[in-house]
This record gives C-alpha cells, sequence and structure tokens, in this order.
C-alpha cells in the first residue's frame, strides 16, 4: 500500500468514524429533546390540573361547571396516565356538588382507565365531601379557617388573620397541602 492509498484509507475511516458520531449525536438530541417535551407536556398538564380542581371547588357554579369541564378535557390528553385518570376520578368524588354532570364525568373518566382493578376499586369510593374548610370571625375581630369533617368534627384550626382575605389566603394554602374540600363563611366561632 502506497502512502497516497494509506492517506486515503485513512481519510475514509475518520470520514465514517465522524459519521457515525455525527449520526449517533443527532439520535441523541432528537432522543433527549422527545423526553423533554414529554417531561414538560407532563408539568404543564398538571399546572392546569391544578387550576381545573381549584375551579371544580369553587363555590361559584359556573366555575364549578368550568373546572368540571377542563378536568374532562385533561383526562384526554395524550400524556395522561391511569394514575392521572384515577387522581381525576378520586377529585371528582370529593367535590361537595355531586351532580348528575360530575357523575357522568366521573363516569367516563372510569371508562377511560385501562386497568380495570383499579376503575372497580374507585367506582366503589363513596361520593360526596369529605370535610369542608369554614372561614369564621373570631371574638378579637378577625378572621381564621378551621377544616370541619363531614360528621362536625373539627380537625384542624389556622392562625387567626387581620382580614378575610388573608385568612383565606392561608386556607388555600392548607387546603394545597391537606387535600380538597369546599369553603364556606360561617357566622359563628
Amino acid at each position: 500500500m502506497t502512502h497516497s492509498e494509506a492517506t486515503l484509507l485513512a481519510a475514509i475511516i475518520a470520514a465514517v468514524v465522524a459519521g457515525g458520531g455525527l449520526i449517533w449525536s443527532i439520535i441523541s438530541f432528537v432522543l433527549v429533546r422527545r423526553a423533554q417535551r414529554a417531561t414538560d407536556a407532563r408539568e404543564q398538564w398538571a399546572q392546569r390540573f391544578e387550576q381545573a380542581h381549584a375551579l371544580a371547588l369553587s363555590a361559584d357554579a359556573r366555575e364549578a361547571r368550568t373546572g368540571l369541564m377542563l378536568i374532562e378535557a385533561l383526562t384526554k390528553e395524550q400524556w395522561v396516565t391511569d394514575e392521572d385518570r384515577a387522581t381525576a376520578v378520586s377529585v371528582l368524588s370529593a367535590l361537595s356538588h355531586t351532580d348528575a354532570a360530575t357523575a357522568g364525568v366521573r363516569a367516563g373518566i372510569l371508562g377511560d382507565i385501562a386497568n380495570r382493578d383499579i376503575a372497580a376499586v374507585l367506582a366503589e369510593a363513596p361520593v360526596g365531601p369529605k370535610g369542608r374548610f369554614e372561614v369564621f370571625a373570631d371574638v378579637v375581630g378577625g378572621y381564621c379557617w378551621r377544616l370541619r369533617a363531614a360528621n362536625g368534627e373539627v380537625l384542624a384550626v389556622g392562625e387567626p388573620a387581620q382580614t378575610k382575605a388573608a385568612a383565606l389566603r392561608s386556607l388555600e394554602q392548607a387546603r394545597r397541602h391537606l387535600g380538597g374540600g369546599e369553603t364556606v363563611t360561617v357566622s359563628d366561632n
């Protein structure tokens, strides 16, 4: 083999290796980008579900219907898993305003769950409020919130706040950590 043939062969091998590296880089980029898009979509879905859940808990009937419609639409999206659908069913089961529309959406989502055993367990879960958050005026002119179980037992009480709006902000923070439940304003202490 002559020096020029060896140089040509080395150049061809280097070109093949570089081409292979370029192809691998492109494939890696596409795979990483696809995984990142899926992660981003799941995060956005979770944020939208949280907003829909908050609307569904609203005492305003229009907001509650909007939240219900959003939950239904979100359970049909591409990135939704059976666990997401089970969460949606649990949320709908705990709403205080369980009407025919809510029951219909709940049944539709149950029907979309691929694991029939999980769907059967969720279908048997009790429907209706599990408790409620109450905002009330305390004895010194401020406001507090409390979490009352469905049987009337007080489970938690928030710190006193100067304004009703501040008490509601505290309540919303507690609701995110403790779970759903409707919010009502009561006049007793």
